[in-house]
């Protein structure tokens, strides 16, 4: 007679959060109780509460897939000089990561977009700490940027705060991904997404006021891709 194995602390966690990510993904997180995913992750209320003091601790968890996403990148980014090499770095990043399939990370990142978008549309819980998070860890480097390339005559000074503009960029991408969220495009560029993400940053690049001098030197997306890939991998 065979017998299930118990699972440990972490891996009961761990069943937790991935049976209540759909849940919130389809749902929100106020339409979402406990009761369902409990019935999701196969056990108890109580189990529930004794690995998670509340519903927003499982929600918080959630977060866990941009949060890696950001440390790897700021973590891969140590030592780059604040400039504009590192700012146009920073915006084809932004662009490339929202709006294309990052390598062995696809099924969390797909989920994290939905459950952003339906937060987005819904309670905007999710959302929030979302947006949170990357202003909290990316304000300083993003402003610290600027100022090098405005210093250095690339990026012409603009009554728009820095990181509005990163801002800008980051909806942009978000905008652009919607239109692809189903795995069919709702609208057609028709050009791959490889080439509309260029494209795109292309346009952000102009719209965070660089100029043509500069993005003619340091926009080489190969070359900014291999750097990424190196980055994420």
């Amino acid at each position: 007679m065979a017998y299930k194995t118990a699972l440990s602390g972490e891996e009961r966690r761990l069943s937790i959060i991935t049976a209540a990510r759909p849940l919130f993904a389809e749902k929100g997180f106020h339409a979402t109780s406990i009761r369902e995913i409990a019935k999701a992750a196969n056990v108890s209320e109580a189990l529930i509460y004794k690995h998670f003091p509340s519903k927003e601790a499982i929600y918080d968890e959630l977060l866990d897939y941009a949060r890696e996403m950001l440390r790897v990148g700021l973590t891969g980014m140590e030592g780059m000089e604040y400039g504009t090499r590192t700012l146009v770095l920073l915006v084809f990043g932004l662009v490339e990561v929202i709006m294309l399939d990052v390598p062995g990370r696809i099924p969390d990142q797909k989920m994290h977009e939905r459950l952003l978008f339906q937060s987005l549309t819904g309670d905007t819980v999710f959302a929030r700490g979302h947006f949170k998070m990357l202003r909290d860890n990316w304000e300083n480097t993003v402003i610290a940027c600027f100022r090098a390339a405005e210093e250095a005559g690339d990026v012409a000074e603009s009554p728009i705060p820095p990181t509005n503009l990163m801002w800008f960029v980051h909806h942009l991408a978000m905008a652009l991904n919607l239109c692809h969220l189903s795995g069919e495009a709702a609208f057609d560029y028709e050009v791959s997404r490889e080439e509309l993400a260029e494209q795109a940053v292309l346009f952000c690049l102009k719209g965070i006021g660089m100029t043509d001098e500069a993005i003619g030197e340091y926009y080489r997306p190969g070359e900014l891709r291999e750097t990424l890939d190196r980055v994420y991998e």
